[in-house]
């Protein structure tokens, strides 16, 4: 999947067809486990994959777009993508929508169908010809779901032996960091899937495991402590994630003394308790499940300061067979408030034993 990252190969190519072994064909038991053997894994930080070349299969898409990196590039001396050579590169490539670039090190090249993108992605002497790697963004054609396995399971083993509705091309278990500085397993596994949407479960032979939603972590840099890029493209000024002065934090002169450099509150730029981060976690929370909101709209949404009380309810609202409502059960219920129009005015309405106000 990931060429930077290298990859440990455990055999030199996956099985297309049964063995015959002399007179006698291998039973189906024989043929999986060979399958098994031959099966080629790569194993990089987005953890452990099956090796394989993805090619654009949905022919619904507007557009198709490829991500363009050099070959000579080094993890200590990445070359940067000049988008002029390519624009002139590419005067000959059909179906080239445009192209714009993906940070320093990469370049994004739009197709119109998917035949270009395929035809393209291919083309082997263009790529040698001009020193470049090309592949299909892991977003446009992948998706990622959360299951919980056994610790005894490890990858290899999930990755061969996982069924699904669709493709599984990768695994990987998350560990939590002990105070003796090893790493425990969780039942925590991330699935890879080679498909727009992640199913709704996967089976591990006869164990039903259920699929949920992958929030991934929120991209912060560790230069200027700003979201949604890393601090290797980062051109700002160092920024101190203690007190937010224009130093390195391990240089801070008062590192008892905390101040967010992104909402100046009492604690440093990486807490979780910073405003700023939260509204970004809660964006990419909602564009998983739907909402699209948007980190401004997020920011601006007021926040209730005074829970609403058992004597703010309208006694027409109360059902008889829920009874009096105290302030403790009442504390423990959630509301939305909405006005319609111009108006304050406030309807609420009992469901079973949550209250609703609208």
């Amino acid at each position: 999947m990931d060429d930077d990252d290298g990859g440990e190969g455990f055999s030199s190519a996956p099985v297309s067809a049964p063995i015959i072994m002399g007179k006698r064909r291998m039973k189906s038991s024989e043929y999986d486990e060979s399958r098994k053997i031959k099966m080629t894994f790569i194993k990089n930080k987005r953890g452990l994959f099956k090796d394989h070349h993805a090619l654009y299969e949905d022919l619904t898409k507007k557009e198709y777009p490829v991500l363009l990196q050099s070959s000579i590039s080094q993890p200590n001396n990445r070359v940067p993508m000049d988008l002029l050579r390519i624009n002139k590169a590419l005067k000959n490539i059909q179906g080239v929508q445009y192209v714009k670039a993906a940070g320093n090190f990469f370049a994004k090249i739009y197709f119109g169908c998917a035949r270009d993108a395929n035809a393209f992605l291919l083309n082997v002497s263009f790529m040698e010809l001009n020193n470049w790697t090309a592949k299909i963004p892991y977003d446009s054609i992948e998706s990622q779901g959360i299951i919980r396995a056994p610790v005894e399971l490890n990858e290899e083993s999930l990755l061969v032996n996982l069924k699904a509705s669709c493709t599984i091309l990768g695994v990987k278990r998350f560990f939590k960091k002990q105070e003796n500085g090893s790493d425990k397993p969780l039942q925590t596994v991330l699935v890879t899937f080679l498909a727009s949407s992640h199913p709704d479960h996967v089976t591990y032979e006869h164990i039903w495991m259920p699929v949920s939603d992958y929030i991934r972590p929120v991209l912060q840099c560790f230069k200027c402590y700003k979201f949604g890029h890393g601090s290797g493209a980062c051109k700002a000024t160092q920024v101190c994630s203690i007190c937010s002065g224009n130093h390195f934090y391990k240089e801070c002169s008062t590192p008892n003394i905390f101040k967010c450099s992104n909402c100046s509150g009492p604690h440093s730029a990486v807490s979780y308790s910073c405003s700023v981060k939260a509204a970004k976690v809660a964006e990419v929370k909602n564009k998983i499940i739907g909402k699209q909101t948007s980190y401004a709209a997020i920011l601006k949404t007021p926040v209730i300061k005074n829970p609403v009380t058992s004597s703010d309810i309208p006694i027409s609202a109360k059902t008889p067979q829920d009874g009096p409502t105290t302030q403790k059960q009442m504390n423990g219920q959630a509301y939305s408030q909405k006005q319609f129009g111009n108006s304050n005015r406030v309807t609420t309405v009992c469901y079973t034993k949550y209250w609703v106000v609208y």
